[in-house]
């Protein structure tokens, strides 16, 4: 019989992904070829994403064909009974949308009336990292919006967020930086993101403000490619002396402080050269890290000063946080960083078990199953992370919490539960 916990998030998550698509009421278009004094139709597109947010109802969609656009501010929520307010890409199209320096993010749900219930779904989303040289980020302002900003952000009071399919990279500040409830992560590629930012963001940053008492699984981020991801600008709270703290590839951040009672759940995911560690939870509570792939992070120990950062290492890192599971994953370091991190001592209620830590300094079992033997990946050069035959992953995780299907959709058996994203295919 599968684990109670994941049947139960898995039915809560199935039940939130048919509201979202089954409430539709109006469909606007969009197309750079469009004309804001169009009525929105198919036939009569708009020219801008802004211009369709600004008449948006709860159910309604926002269809985007191909093309260029700036940066979108989302003020108008949909709602539980009426549905989501979904900004998509019309099918077989891949929009662009553009941070710049007008804004602070590409994306931006409007922290001051907490938008929700909105997808972004099938976006190539992409900032302004490769104008910016590192000179001009070591002079700017803290908050300027030219050398910082992300790609996707939600304020707290947001809730009810879906971001799946979308193409996220080159933003100065984090890929997606969400701090609401009930947040759904999922399919996307975020890289080269945080190099010019001094507020230590991350490829992937989630927190977690209570939208109502539920002590459930509320955050998901799963099946989403993070690399390259790295900060290159000292923290502005620990700068004497500089400190260069972030650049992970999912970081779960301080959901403490703001008492976040649900829990937190990361699986499938697959980091690999990040600044620092490929997943981090720091001063944060009931989270669980199921079935990840992390290759070759905290890169930013092998750069020289003022850029060195994570030499206390870590593929996946837990520090000052309680109530966290850790099973499952593949931690494959490189030669320049300890493969536990240093802090990891400062945690309580951890379950570290039926991981695989491979290469990195001092690799060495936590839990009592776990494995410090080559995964045998594919091609890891490549970054083709699929297990070969004979793989000690194969066959050898917990079903404890384990999800029900691989990074590739494949099923999970019972009994028969892989470690790592990839589920062996005979």
């Amino acid at each position: 019989m599968r684990n109670r916990h994941v049947f139960c998030v898995a039915i809560a998550f199935a039940a939130v992904l048919f509201s979202a698509e089954g409430a539709a009421a109006t469909e606007y278009y969009v197309s750079a070829s469009g004309s804001d004094s169009n009525n929105g139709t198919l036939d009569a597109p708009f020219l801008t994403i802004q211009k369709a947010a600004g008449l948006t109802n709860p159910g309604d969609i926002v269809y985007v064909t191909n093309g260029t656009y700036g940066p979108l501010s989302i003020t108008r929520s949909g709602s539980a009974s009426g549905g989501y307010i979904a900004y998509q890409a019309y099918p077989g199209h891949h929009p662009r949308i553009n941070k710049t320096g007008d804004s602070w993010s590409a994306v931006q749900l409007k922290k001051e009336n907490g938008a929700s219930y909105i997808i972004i779904d099938g976006f190539n989303i992409v900032g302004n990292v490769e104008k910016i040289t590192v000179n001009q980020a070591q002079t700017a302002v803290n908050y300027s919006n030219v050398t910082n900003g992300n790609c996707i952000g939600t304020g707290d009071k947001s809730n009810h967020i879906i971001i799946r399919n979308n193409h996220i990279s080159y933003c100065p500040g984090g890929g997606i930086v969400a701090t609401g409830d009930y947040l759904y992560i999922f399919n996307n590629v975020i890289h080269h993101n945080s190099f010019w930012s001094p507020l230590g963001t991350s490829g992937i940053t989630v927190s977690g403000t209570d939208s109502d008492s539920s002590a459930a699984t509320k955050i998901f981020v799963h099946d989403n490619v993070l690399y390259n991801n790295q900060n290159f600008i000292c923290n502005r709270f620990q700068t004497n002396p500089c400190r260069i703290t972030d650049g992970e590839g999912i970081i779960v951040d301080s959901n403490k402080a703001s008492h976040f009672g649900g829990r937190v759940l990361l699986f499938n995911n697959i980091s690999y050269n990040n600044g620092g560690p490929g997943i981090e939870v720091f001063q944060s509570q009931h989270v669980d890290v199921l079935n990840n792939t992390t290759y070759m992070n905290n890169i930013s120990a092998k750069e020289l000063s003022p850029f060195k950062a994570h030499t206390g290492g870590g593929e996946i890192a837990i520090s000052q946080s309680t109530d966290v599971n850790v099973l499952n994953n593949i931690m494959y370091g490189g030669p320049y960083a300890p493969m536990i991190y240093q802090g990891s001592t400062s945690v309580t209620k951890l379950l570290w078990d039926y991981n695989i830590m491979f290469n990195g300094v001092d690799a060495k079992p936590m839990g009592e199953h776990d494995l410090v033997l080559d995964p045998l990946f594919v091609k890891p050069v490549a970054f083709d992370f699929h297990l070969q035959a004979g793989s000690p992953a194969v066959g050898s995780g917990t079903s404890k919490l384990a999800p029900r299907e691989d990074f590739a959709g494949r099923p999970r058996p019972e009994g028969k539960v892989d470690r790592g994203a990839y589920q062996f295919k005979d």
